[in-house]
């Protein structure tokens, strides 16, 4: 059964008197059984939705409506728990008093197969593997770290092996595609261990959409936690020539890279983000893989723009100590095509987590304030990338409002580059 957790206004839901509170407890006269049942069963023009209100009547709506238009309805699904312990798990890292929601570790196919979410294929039920199979849940973002069963077991908490290259095998075998991600702990599932586990991923041929080698992410709030030792220089180019050595078999036997080292890797090892076609179709840019060539890519768009005078203007980019070099280096060729234009950039020490923390991603808003707080020169408003905010709020809760009314002054939340253009009022030609 699904809740319906609020309606939208002037929504098909809405029109036909449904309320929060209320359930549906059938789809075209098939038990709904979760998110994925209502997205397949309401995509075409007909669908029946057996209905229990919150005053316990039963109703079925015979609904009429364009190929997959939305009912309208936000529906309250809890996600399935993590019951996982990971050494390096980012969510044990993370200090007390927060919002409940950054405490909440799901590991939810449905949710990986509908909004790109990672899991690890442990915390699947009986029955799972072959409703993804069936229904065809295509592509699937799988966590791997390791194919070595007894490293990933420990990697994951478990006390014993925990073997996922035959789950991956029979997706495969499927026809079900999947990307993939390993987070890199340096000594555990680095060196022989990371070529072991890309030799064997990218034996799945086709399945394998892309794989992501991430750095692991180290907080300062570690108490109690088994010891990891950080990406440092050395094991940071260590990675990405195996990475590379990796890509060029690949390019000669699949036509494609497939494996891919994030931008952190190379800012840690001093090293210039590699070029576009290095990125390929950029399919893992929301694990920090490629947004730095991304964004100067942008700035290349923006300087074949013709210069031109605008109204004179101080904006203060905020932004993470990893793209410190290179959002300098776009704000200089924003500056001088929008003439009369001055960004300063400043890169925020994350106080809140720790140093160790240098991604835009999970700035805090006290730290943003700070920093700003702290610039020397004068500065009209301050630009935030949107990154550092999930659902309104930093890390730490601050919200945008919180943040322009400590710094008095005007707080932009932009996206890419071309959102910092249109804030200046300026678009891109």
């Amino acid at each position: 059964m699904l809740k319906i957790k609020d309606v939208t206004p002037g929504g098909i839901g809405h029109e036909l008197g449904l309320q929060p509170g209320d359930t549906i407890v059938s789809l075209n006269g098939v038990k709904a059984r979760d998110i994925i049942d209502y997205f397949f069963q309401c995509t075409g023009e007909e669908v029946t939705v057996g209905v229990k209100t919150a005053s316990g009547r039963f109703i079925d709506f015979e609904i009429e409506k364009e190929y997959e238009e939305d009912l309208g309805l936000e529906l309250d699904i809890p996600a399935r728990k993590c019951h996982n312990k990971c050494i390096f798990c980012f969510i044990d890292q993370q200090p007390p008093g927060l919002r409940r929601t950054l405490y909440i570790k799901d590991d939810d196919y449905r949710l990986s197969f509908l909004e790109g979410n990672y899991i690890t294929l442990t915390n699947l039920l009986t029955g799972d593997i072959e409703r993804i199979i069936e229904e065809k849940l295509s592509p699937l973002y799988i966590s791997v770290h390791a194919t070595d069963a007894e490293i990933r077991g420990r990697l994951l908490g478990h006390k014993g092996p925990c073997d996922i290259l035959g789950d991956l095998t029979s997706l495969a075998q499927a026809g079900i595609a999947f990307h993939c991600q390993i987070v890199l702990c340096p000594g555990i599932n680095d060196g022989r261990v990371l070529e072991k586990t890309l030799m064997d991923l990218t034996a799945l041929g086709d399945s394998l959409l892309s794989l992501a080698v991430v750095p692991v992410g180290l907080t300062k709030f570690r108490e109690n936690l088994l010891p990891i030792v950080a990406v440092d220089s050395n094991s940071a180019r260590q990675t990405i020539e195996i990475v590379v050595r990796f890509q060029s078999r690949l390019l000669q036997s699949q036509g494609r890279r497939i494996v891919y080292a994030a931008d952190e890797f190379y800012v840690k090892a001093g090293m210039p983000v590699p070029d576009e076609d290095y990125y390929e179709s950029f399919a893992q840019l929301e694990n920090g893989v490629g947004m730095i060539r991304k964004t100067l890519m942008q700035a290349e768009r923006i300087r074949e723009m013709l210069p031109r005078h605008v109204r004179p203007q101080s904006l203060l980019l905020a932004t993470g100590k990893a793209a410190g070099a290179a959002m300098r280096a776009v704000s200089i060729i924003i500056s001088e095509v929008l003439l009369g234009l001055d960004i300063k950039v400043i890169e925020v020490e994350n106080e809140f987590l720790g140093p160790e923390i240098t991604v835009a991603g999970l700035l805090a808003g006290a730290d943003v304030c700070n920093a700003a707080a702290s610039a020397t020169a004068d500065w009209d408003a301050l630009v935030v990338p949107e990154a550092a905010l999930r659902a309104g709020c930093f890390i730490d809760d601050w919200t945008q409002e919180k943040l322009a009314q400590c710094l008095d002054k005007t707080v932009h939340i932009a996206d890419d580059l071309l959102d910092i253009i249109k804030l200046t009022g300026n678009e891109v030609l």
